[in-house]
């Protein structure tokens, strides 16, 4: 899934506006229910991308 809402924006670690060393990646994001995704970040084109992990 792709999505214009950017955690690293949200947090203040914007690679645009605030030029960050790029971390390791991917992140992974792990929901409640107990679901892992992994979460890239496409900063050439403001994009957030993740992934279901299995």
């Amino acid at each position: 899934m792709t999505c214009r809402y950017c955690l690293l924006y949200e947090l203040g670690h914007c690679r645009k506006t605030n030029p960050y060393p790029k971390d390791k990646e991917p992140r992974y994001l792990r929901l409640q229910n107990g679901t892992v995704l992994a979460v890239e970040f496409d900063c050439k084109n403001c994009q957030m991308l993740i992934y279901g992990r299995q």
